[in-house]
């Protein structure tokens, strides 16, 4: 392993992903996916949430009407894989204090390329391009929570319906760690049980 790089982020965290680099390409690319698919599925969950919160009735005891088709279940889908996306990048840098090292960075492309083969649209490339603008964890999440509730047509339903999700999602940070640190750390039998216990959730 090699050692650490001075210039490197210093924090207790880093410091502790840092002794459990993966062994070789094949070990990162295991890991990477289990992390992305339990982040998507996390996502899942969190997109879920949003859409109860927002789809529960008003004190006049009045649920917003909201349609159930092929059309929505596809937007959901891709809403699904652009939080997947962001999460991920999010990951990389709302925990770590200056430039990610190499071998992270890497671990974490392979997570966009896992990402990818779970959920196909958006590409990673095409989510992160949409964002690119958007400086800071704040602003992000600010962008797609207002650019989700609008496609998902979930405006009118809540008054914070635009910044719910986003408060959601920056909220979210302590999970996605601790599931970087796992993904990182555990066996691979660990993480494949793990994995079906998600699944069960």
């Amino acid at each position: 392993m090699p050692d650490m790089d001075d210039s490197g982020p210093s924090s207790t965290y880093y410091r502790k992903l840092h002794n459990h680099q993966p062994a070789d390409e094949r070990d990162r690319w295991r890991r990477a996916l289990y992390f992305s698919t339990a982040v998507g599925i996390r996502c899942l969950d969190l997109l879920s949430d949003y859409m109860r919160y927002c789809l529960r009735p008003n004190r006049m005891g009045e649920t917003p009407s909201y349609p159930i088709n092929e059309e929505s279940a596809e937007l959901h889908h891709q809403a699904v894989k652009e939080l997947l996306g962001l999460s991920i990048w999010l990951t990389m840098v709302d925990q770590l204090d200056g430039d990610v090292p190499p071998w992270l960075r890497e671990f974490f492309i392979d997570c966009w390329a896992a990402a990818d083969r779970l959920y196909p649209a958006p590409s990673s490339q095409e989510i992160m391009s949409t964002y690119e603008d958007d400086l800071g964890v704040g602003s992000v999440c600010e962008a797609v929570s207002t650019r989700l509730c609008y496609k998902l047509e979930l405006e009118d339903t809540k008054g914070d319906a635009c910044i719910k999700l986003g408060e959601m999602l920056r909220d979210n940070g302590q999970a996605r760690a601790d599931l970087l640190f796992y993904a990182l750390s555990a066996p691979h039998d660990a993480l494949d049980r793990s994995i079906e216990q998600l699944k069960n959730y």
